[in-house]
Parts: C-alpha cells; structure tokens; sequence
C-alpha cells in the first residue's frame, strides 16, 4: 500500500536519522544504543523492504548519512566528560523505545540475511529468461521475509497443494538505469510500467510443454484471482520444467511441442492473472501435473549460477531493447 511505503520507507528512516543528528542521548552507552538501534531498523527496512519507489539505491543513502552522523558525533567528543549514562527522563525514554524498534529492525535484517542462503533443496540453473537490460528481484530467497511464494509450502493449508511447484519462485521488474520502473507514484496503466512489454526469452534448451493466453491484462492494482497464473509458458528444459506467468495477452508466439533454444522469444512481460502490477513470474519444478500444472516439486532456481534474492540486480549486457 503506498501509505505504507512512504510511513516505512521514507518517513520512518529520515525521521530516525534527524533524531539521531539533532537529539543525541548525552552518554557514552545511551549514544551507542540509539546509535545502534537507528542502524538496526535502516539495516532490517534497507534489506527486507522491497526499494521499487522509492528506488534500490535509497538504503545506501541513508546508510551513508547514518555513518557521517555517527562520525560527527565522535569526532565532536559529544559523550566526552558526560558520563557512561547521562540523558534526561525523555531523551532516556526514547531511546529505550528506539532499542525496541532496533530489535524488530535486526530480526528483520538477520531474516532478509539468511534468505540469500541457497536452500539444501534441488537446484536448476538456468540462462536469464529476458534480454538486455537491468532487472530487480521483487520476491526472491530462502525465507519468508523476502519470497512471499515460500508460504505455500505449507502442507497442512490445502488450498495451496496445486501451486506448491511455485514455492521457490522469484519475480522480477525491469528497472531504469537509475533503478525506477514505472512513470508515476502508482499509474494504473499498465504500459506506463518498464517491465510492460519486455520480451521474455526461454532461458533453456527445450520443448514447450503447455501455454495459456488470451487472459486480459489487468489495470493495475486490481488482480484476476480467477486466472491465478495469468498468460503463461511452460518448458520442459529436460530434468526440469520451468514455467514464466503473467505475460502479456496476446504476445505469446510459441504452441505446444514446439521446440525452443535458449534466448528464443517465448512472450513479454505482462500483467495478466494475479499480478499487482507488471512483473515476470518465473519458477523451475519438477513435473507438469494435468491437474494442477503449478503443482510440481518445487526446485531452487539460480540464473547463471547465481542465487538472486530481494533487490539484487540481473544485468544482462548488450543493447537494452525500446
């Protein structure tokens, strides 16, 4: 929600850093703990948070001004001659409350953390399944606090057993070279989004195994809940299907049995079917089951090796397409 993104991201760090600029706790020990505590919630909003708008740069902002911050303060002594602990009743309140915030922020920090773990699960690699360009990772990870599609996991709720193949899932934005993706605060054109439009490209030697088009584009945030996946492609890459969603009605120009090498077009990204605004589903499985094609096993995806999480960059080299 946008309220939530400017109270999270933008309110709630600057007012943070002003309070630690203008109102430092006189002692050495109350110092370091607000100090301590101001990093903690930066670091736990700056790695769980997803930065779209405002962009991934935005953190290491205010990182850098928290660091010229406590630099300031040693540099002036401000502690010198006060004490281990001296700090009136209400800057000593705040503080204290400031630690409570701190704790929430480095259990968020160390959760995001170990989500860039690669999972002891089967892995498939696969080529970037987009052209040129730079990408962002919006879910993405080993844990619940950057991949919203590990949910699903979960056995005992059976409503998610047809699309436990999609638990390790990632999605993906297209972004600007100065890391923005969409022309706006929240337009709900979809066209007015980068990633609209893309093309998306097999990211494997294979065969198609199963498409589904002709699911409208949704204006954003609304969602089709009745169409989950939306337009989507599956390939079965040989030891293991991979399947690309939310793609675009109608720029889908490959059937079933269909043969296809790596980097051959199979769509452009889109927002059909369950999507809150443009985006790239991709998942690998094993299995295409008839009944529930989302429902395989699920595998832990890497691109080239590499295990992407929450906010890290794709660059994929050459001419960025138009």
């Amino acid at each position: 929600m946008p309220w939530m993104v400017i109270f999270t991201q933008i309110a709630l760090p600057v007012l943070l850093l002003i309070w630690l600029a203008l109102f430092p706790a006189a002692g050495l020990f109350s110092l370091g703990l607000q100090a301590l505590s101001v990093g903690a919630v930066l670091s736990g909003i700056g790695l769980a948070a997803l930065w779209t708008m405002p962009p991934y740069w935005v953190p290491y902002l205010y990182y850098g001004v928290f660091a010229v911050i406590v630099a300031w303060h040693l540099f002036r002594s401000r502690f010198s001659g006060e004490g281990f602990w001296r700090a009136s009743a209400g800057p000593t309140t705040l503080v204290l409350v400031a630690l409570g915030f701190g704790c929430v922020g480095g259990y968020m920090a160390y959760m995001a953390y170990q989500g860039k773990t690669v999972p002891a699960v089967e892995t498939a690699d696969i080529a970037p399944p987009f052209g040129p360009g730079t990408y962002l990772v919006a879910h993405g990870g080993s844990t619940n606090m950057v991949n919203i599609h590990l949910h699903t996991l979960n056995r005992s709720i059976e409503r998610f057993i047809p699309w436990r193949g999609q638990s390790r899932a990632m999605d993906i934005f297209r972004i600007s070279s100065l890391g923005l993706h969409k022309d706006g605060w929240l337009p709900s054109d979809p066209a007015r989004y980068l990633t609209f439009g893309t093309p998306v490209l097999s990211p494997c030697d294979g065969a198609i195994a199963k498409v589904v088009d002709g699911i409208e584009d949704m204006k954003v945030p609304d969602m089709n809940r009745d169409n989950m996946a939306g337009n989507y492609v599956a390939i079965d890459c040989g030891r293991f299907f991979v399947i690309v969603a939310h793609l675009r009605q109608g720029s889908i120009p490959v059937q079933p049995g269909d043969r296809v090498e790596t980097g051959n077009p199979l769509g452009e990204m889109g927002n059909s079917g369950n999507s809150s605004e443009p985006h790239l589903h991709i998942h690998a499985q094993r299995g295409l089951p008839e009944e529930a094609p989302f429902g395989g096993k699920p595998l832990a995806l890497t691109i080239d090796g590499v295990f992407p999480v929450r906010n890290d960059r794709i660059r994929v080299k050459g001419t960025v397409p138009q």
